[in-house]
């Protein structure tokens, strides 16, 4: 029997063993040399394969006209694809060289084999027999397997798949330091999540630990529901860093390896790496080749560059008031070392919050981001959240979801833990009316952060797009009980309760919003449901107000939009969208929401769906 998988990519897939291609289940036809010419491209995703590579495979025997034979398969292969040489999704061209297969490529595993046909009757007494003595045979066998499992169970090096590091403790004596030894934990976590085979729990989880937050390991263990924890302190002084670091396997408190690193701060990536590698020594995971050379890759820092980068992650984790210091903090670091990648990536995403929450125009934060995303792979093209940042570009400014699926798709396979990029795609699916896919990814991202408000925010907002308005307005609640200070929270709660037109409780739930923060965004969400509850005047009083808002500082079109639908005001609502549109706002994606369902009929809401690239 041929062993060979089947690969997944985006919508297709390749049966490497029928030498068939597939789209969501339809055949689609593809000759022979060029689904040989597939085959090659989708072995090696992402790697150069060579004109002289393919020649070997398709064409052993030296030929004439091997340009033109190649050419002419690869571009029967695009057609089948629906791929564009100019502005490839899955098949770039490297003039000279060969071709490289763009997409993540998803190994299907095989069926399980079907049970053998019953034996003939003539054969059963026999067959009784024997059996009889397979069992007696196999059940010895099992007790020496449950014997030798027990054992493996109880010995230190029990397989561990998930881990979570707990915040560094700052031993520096100086409260002011919190941001760097909060800045190390979150680093040690990016760089063991570059481990694909390993869970690790998102910062937003583990930070619920931090100091005098500490419980006993296997309580936070089972917590979070990991089988290790990584633990230790930090301490930087006289140009120096040192930390001390211990792996603890979760259900025992067994301490599996302990070790003290002292580098010079220039040197602190290259001691990043040290630990993520000796965590993967010790838990016995073997790593692939992109793993060890992701994480053996080194450069020297500015460690002033270095701080400021750390003090833009500080306060980007501060949500919508820190976006503002946080790009400043970015984009000091940048100007002090140009080549910190980090920064760059960094810098993308505060620029990317910053469009999203109006605090400036999209049509001005998105291109930017966009560059500095750019920026942050030219220098390093494993960095996932510049791979994430430019996905939600690709999805919220170009208004191209399906590029931005397959870019998120390779920030995952680059890092499977990064927590963002989950939440994001979840985001982007559910643009895509896919809710089901969606809200799979957020379940995933939940495992990644199992005691934060996060992940539940985001499924709230995944199930009020659905139209599960119940079941949005109880993952607010669960979001708000882990943390009451999550105005998000009240967001999606607000809208669920006007979506089930419980008028009273959305009132109250988005009046609390807009006293927790300052900007237009909660006044509009508030003066849409005034509106819908018949509450005209006061719907008018909030337009006032970000009217005159807007005359002191950026208020986005959509802000304007949903109130005058939330007034039933067709020609205002389709004019702000249009400036909307014109502007290129990111928020236009609310288009299929609650907000416009009365407008659907109007022929000017499907012509606006079909030019920002939105399914009906």
């Amino acid at each position: 029997m041929d062993g060979r998988p089947r690969l997944r990519f985006g919508t297709f897939e390749v049966n490497l063993t029928s030498r068939e291609l597939y789209k969501q289940g339809l055949k689609v036809k593809l000759q022979e040399q060029p689904f040989e010419v597939l085959a090659a491209l989708v072995e090696r995703p992402r790697e150069v394969v060579t004109r002289e590579e393919l020649q070997k495979r398709l064409w052993p025997e030296t030929v004439t006209d091997f340009d033109r034979g190649l050419n002419k398969a690869i571009n029967r292969v695009r057609e089948a694809l629906g791929d564009d040489a100019d502005n490839p999704r899955f098949i770039e061209t490297l003039p000279q060289r060969g071709y490289r297969f763009l997409a993540p490529v998803e190994i299907i595993p095989a069926e399980p084999p079907l049970d053998p046909p019953p034996p003939d009757s003539g054969r059963l007494p026999r067959l009784i027999q024997r059996r009889g003595l397979f069992a007696m045979g196999s059940g010895l066998f099992a007790v020496v397997l449950i014997s030798v499992a027990y054992q493996r169970w109880k010995s230190p090096w029990r397989r561990i798949e998930s881990i979570a590091v707990l915040p560094l403790e700052n031993l520096s004596g100086d409260p002011a330091q919190e941001y760097f030894s909060d800045g190390m934990t979150d680093e040690l976590i990016g760089e063991i999540a570059r481990i694909g085979s390993l869970r690790v729990i998102s910062r937003t989880s583990v930070m619920r630990y931090k100091g005098g937050a500490r419980k006993p390991l296997p309580m936070i263990a089972r917590e979070l529901k990991v089988d290790a924890i990584l633990e230790g302190t930090v301490v930087q002084a006289g140009g120096k860093v040192r930390i001390n670091a211990q792996l603890i396997r979760a259900d025992d408190d067994r301490h599996l390896w302990s070790e003290r690193y002292e580098r010079d701060l220039t040197d602190i990536l290259a001691l990043q790496g040290e630990v993520a590698r000796a965590v993967a020594r010790e838990i016995q995971v073997k790593l692939t080749p992109r793993e060890q050379a992701s994480l053996a890759r080194t450069r020297l820092v500015n460690p002033e560059a270095h701080h400021a980068f750390l003090k833009g992650n500080f306060f980007l984790h501060k949500g919508v008031p820190g976006i503002a210091k946080s790009i400043g903090f970015f984009t000091e670091a940048i100007q002090m070392e140009p080549r910190h990648a980090e920064a760059h990536a960094g810098l993308a995403q505060a620029l990317i919050y910053a469009g999203i929450f109006g605090l400036r125009p999209s049509a001005e934060t998105h291109p930017e981001a966009r560059a500095a995303a750019l920026k942050a792979l030219e220098m390093d093209e494993s960095n996932a959240a510049a791979h994430n940042a430019l996905a939600d570009v690709i999805k919220g400014y170009d208004w191209n979801l399906a590029g931005a699926v397959v870019e998120y798709q390779r920030a995952l396979q680059l890092n499977p833990s990064h927590l963002l990029t989950r939440l994001w795609y979840a985001e982007c699916l559910s643009r895509m009316k896919r809710y089901d896919e969606a809200l799979a990814e957020c379940a995933r991202a939940q495992a990644l952060d199992p005691v934060s408000a996060h992940p539940l925010i985001a499924r709230a907002m995944l199930l009020f797009r659905a139209g599960r308005y119940g079941e949005a307005i109880q993952a607010s609640e669960q979001a708000l009980e882990l943390d009451p200070n999550r105005v998000n929270a009240l967001w999606w709660q607000g809208l669920s309760y006007a979506g089930v037109r419980d008028f009273s409780n959305s009132i109250a739930c988005l009046t609390k919003a807009v006293n927790m923060s300052d900007g237009p965004l909660f006044r509009a969400l508030l003066g849409h449901v005034y509106g819908r509850a018949g509450e005209r005047t006061k719907a008018l009083r909030i337009l006032e107000e970000i009217t005159s808002m807007s005359r002191q500082r950026y208020v986005d079109p959509m802000d304007f939009a949903v109130i005058h639908a939330g007034l039933g005001d067709a020609d205002a609502t389709f004019g702000w969208l249009e400036k909307a549109y014109q502007a290129r706002a990111t928020r236009i994606h609310e288009l299929p929401w609650m907000y416009f369902d009365s407008f659907r009929a109007d022929p000017r809401y499907s012509d606006l769906m079909r030019r920002v690239g939105l399914p009906l």
